[in-house]
């Protein structure tokens, strides 16, 4: 077992960081794919679009033409025509359609005027062609998106195009979730402490695609508890704990941990509220053990298990700056942990309040220091996958 006393939340992060592993690629249908994480680069084996394609309905006149054309042949968007065009020759082609060879150009059907079999036009003054050409939007050999990016609408569009069936994604953790505790209820008509963590790690865990495994209340019972934990370490990849952090003799939860073997590897954290948090391995698995108090506990996961799920899934790890726009006091000696929330202005300037409005974050108010003001630069653990 390692013990670290009075640890700094930088240095309890990088451990948890080093410990938590990478999560291992799975193939999955490309409809389900929205929000995963890509655990391969994805590589166009083809360039889109595949020919040169018409940007409008109208014309497409063979190169050479002098203002006047015989139209051979006409094309939708799923037809096509493998002569090459000769001068004085047009197509009539519908947006998307792919042009024959040779074509200069396409004159929009608003800029032509046809009799019969003949179209006269007059090429536009500022040279526009109205063509998309081959591999104008990906080309052959082109790296789409890169191993560890979340796939967003607009690449689900671009990967149906490419006729990707399936995309290999990073399989979402399992997180078994246990709260612990006497006086905890789940039952909102009976009198006790209502189990509000439970309720805030299942939409953190939704929003982060991880699953959750609850396995309920477990009493204040050694027994009970080290059986129901020892379960979760063998069915999931993460733990996660809520009370029983503290130091009465019904916070059995680090006695639980050392008999049965597991390891402890961040407790006594310099950081409030969150101070009696702990970290380790359980059966190998990851175990975090977070206060009852949902104050420590909401501030505690969304630092250090929603950057361990980042992990997890490849992504990048740590927080990022921004100004403060408030002030607020604390006494030297713990981080002060602030639950806030982060807009991004017009100019791009990333700041944080306290007034509801913008994406959840935590926001850390150095130890040594004595608060911040409103225009100092905070260190901002984000809570929200929409920013990261």
């Amino acid at each position: 077992m390692y013990y670290h006393m009075g640890m700094k939340l930088e240095d309890a992060f990088n451990t948890i960081i080093s410990i938590v592993p990478g999560g291992k690629p799975e193939e999955i249908p490309l409809l389900t794919a929205a929000g995963r994480v890509l655990a391969t680069d994805i590589i166009s084996d083809t360039d889109l679009p595949e020919a040169d394609t018409s940007r409008m309905d109208g014309y497409a006149v063979g190169r050479g033409s002098e203002g006047t054309c015989l139209v051979i042949k006409e094309l939708s968007a799923a037809d096509t025509y493998d002569k090459p065009l000769k001068k004085g020759e047009c197509i009539r082609v519908a947006t998307g359609a792919k042009v024959p060879v040779n074509t200069e150009f396409v004159v929009p059907f608003e800029k032509a005027s046809r009799s019969g079999e003949n179209v006269s036009y007059s090429k536009d003054d500022d040279g526009k062609r109205h063509i998309t050409e081959t591999g104008a939007s990906v080309f052959k050999g082109q790296v789409i998106a890169q191993r560890g990016r979340r796939v967003d609408i607009r690449l689900m569009e671009v990967f149906a195009s490419m006729r990707l069936e399936k995309l290999a994604c990073v399989r979402n953790p399992v997180i078994g979730v246990i709260s612990t505790g006497n006086e905890l209820v789940e039952d909102f008509s009976k009198k006790g402490t209502v189990n509000s963590n439970y309720y805030h790690m299942a939409g953190l865990l939704r929003i982060f695609e991880a699953e959750m495994k609850y396995y309920g209340v477990v009493p204040d019972d050694e027994g009970e508890l080290s059986k129901t934990m020892k379960k979760a370490a063998m069915e999931c990849d993460m733990v996660v704990t809520f009370g029983g952090t503290g130091h009465s003799q019904y916070d059995l939860l680090k006695f639980c941990v050392l008999e049965m073997g597991g390891e402890i590897f961040v407790e006594g954290v310099r950081m409030s509220p969150g101070k009696t948090f702990r970290f380790g391995l359980l059966g190998g698995k990851p175990l975090f053990m977070f206060p009852g108090s949902p104050a420590g506990a909401i501030a505690c996961s969304e630092i250090f298990l929603v950057q361990a799920i980042r992990k997890w899934h490849g992504l990048k790890t740590g927080p990022i700056v921004g100004y403060s726009n408030f002030d607020k006091t604390k006494k030297k000696g713990l981080a002060g942990l602030v639950s806030t929330w982060l807009t991004v202005n017009e100019e791009g300037k990333a700041s944080v309040c306290m007034n509801g409005k913008g994406f959840p974050c935590v926001t850390v108010i150095p130890e040594d220091s004595e608060g911040i003001k409103k225009g100092d630069l905070v260190s901002v653990w984000l809570a929200s996958k929409m920013m990261i």
